[in-house]
């Protein structure tokens, strides 16, 4: 299992054109490795992350449970030790767990752990504002956990990228790969955070798109960087012989607000939009694993489907929630929309931030921006804005069917929870931005 931290599902070319304000040169596709991965397995058109913060949409993705049901607001919050997970569940089934992540975020003290033999979450070093390692060291660490293994037994292996999250600093040639070649403003090469660009979208100012298109190509960079590290990561997999028999899964756990919300520009945490909880999700079989090859889902996926949807995929009943398995089966499946008509899977979602407006008495994102899909139908809540719930996609009379849905699911929210970290998961985080009202 591959996770991207903060890539949105246009990140990935097959997943179509870049967000808009980009310089979309040069032609060919931004990540052919992933791409050709999705045409030869399974490609998710709609998979949607539940919050966009790191280790509230890693806990949905190990547990299978929402966030209300897992109860880790976002980064910061530890996973309770009663519930089950994903790496738990495969070790109980004779797995061997090994699990190589990039960033602070998903520090074992956490309890994202729970159930790997091996969790390595060396100290990253500081890149800007950033606890994290680069792709390619990430890569070297989780070839090297694999080449420790001292059994034959089945393996789960675990890789967590961090790179597309800001700052965006690919290495050359993918800095520059999506920037006009005449772009001689400062977010050439950036070293702060582009609030002031953001900031200039909002107001209006002539120069302002200059620079955003700039900050785009970086972030877009990234991505097409990530491409080729995954790709060193599939062929040192092969290699070593381990995709005889396996299940590659790669995914998104939340996306990034480019400019095309300026008020939240290169951030995420602040809302419930497409850029930021629209996320990649492929699966490939090789050997003789069951699965669909060549195969585009159109119905909507939650990240809480994921977990019971692989325990289906290896053999075992699902435990860990409601799989999907019959949109990614052999042979033909049901995959259509169009609620109420056709059954869906009701997706709901919450933002995690500005964390200074969060509900002091009742569970922590209440407040915030929040939303309910169904079937391409899409209602959302602004509590701090003081604004009637809208729908932004889809019939408008289903206004009276969702809204209520919505807040069946906000009366089913745990009560407040309060963080707990040690002393060095906070101050990795507080250098973040996760523990203050600014976004990363």
């Amino acid at each position: 299992m591959v996770s991207l931290d903060t890539t949105r599902a246009d990140a990935l070319s097959c997943y179509g054109t870049p967000q808009p304000m980009v310089d979309a040169r040069p032609a060919e596709p931004r990540t052919p490795f992933l791409d050709g991965l999705a045409a030869e397995g399974v490609r998710f058109a709609r998979f949607f992350a539940q919050t966009p913060t790191t280790l509230s949409s890693h806990a949905t993705l190990f547990t299978g449970r929402g966030p209300h049901g897992h109860g880790v607001v976002r980064n910061g919050f530890p996973l309770d030790p009663g519930i089950p997970t994903l790496a738990e569940r495969l070790a109980g089934q004779g797995y061997d767990t090994r699990g190589v992540v990039g960033a602070a975020a998903l520090e074992g003290d956490t309890g994202i752990q729970r159930g790997f033999a091996l969790w390595d979450d060396a100290s990253p070093t500081l890149r800007g504002l950033m606890y994290q390692a680069p792709a390619d060291e990430v890569v070297g660490r989780a070839l090297s956990a694999v080449d420790a293994r001292a059994s034959d037994r089945p393996l789960f292996l675990f890789v967590h990228f961090f790179d597309a999250h800001s700052p965006y600093e690919p290495p050359e040639p993918f800095r520059s790969r999506f920037l006009d070649p005449g772009y001689t403003g400062p977010w050439r090469d950036p070293e702060s955070r582009p609030r002031q660009v953001a900031q200039g979208l909002v107001q209006g100012r002539s120069h302002a798109p200059e620079h955003a298109k700039a900050i785009n190509g970086r972030y877009y960079g990234e991505a097409a960087w990530l491409d080729v590290q995954v790709e060193r990561l599939v062929d040192g997999l092969r290699a070593r012989g381990i995709l005889d028999d396996a299940l590659l899964v790669v995914v998104g756990d939340h996306g990034e607000v480019l400019s095309e919300r300026p008020e939240f520009g290169w951030s995420h945490g602040n809302d419930v939009s497409d850029g930021v909880l629209h996320v990649p999700l492929i699966l490939k079989a090789y050997g003789d694993v069951p699965l669909a090859r060549s195969t585009v889902v159109e119905r909507q996926a939650a990240m809480e489907h994921l977990a019971p949807t692989l325990e289906v995929a290896l053999g075992l009943e699902p435990t860990l929630g409601q799989p999907v398995w019959d949109l990614v089966r052999p042979g033909p499946v049901l995959d259509v929309e169009g609620w109420p008509e056709h059954p869906t899977r009701t997706i709901f979602q919450e933002a995690t931030k500005p964390r200074g407006q969060e509900s002091q008495d009742a569970w922590n994102n209440l407040p915030f921006e929040r939303a309910v899909r169904a079937g391409g139908h899409v209602v959302r809540a602004f509590p701090l804005r003081g604004r009637a719930p809208e729908v932004i996609e889809g019939d408008p009379a289903l206004l009276a069917v969702l809204q209520p849905m919505l807040e069946r699911w906000d009366a089913t929210a745990p009560p407040h929870q309060d963080a707990e970290m040690a002393d060095h998961q906070r101050r990795a985080l507080e250098a973040l931005g996760y523990l203050s009202d600014d976004d990363p």
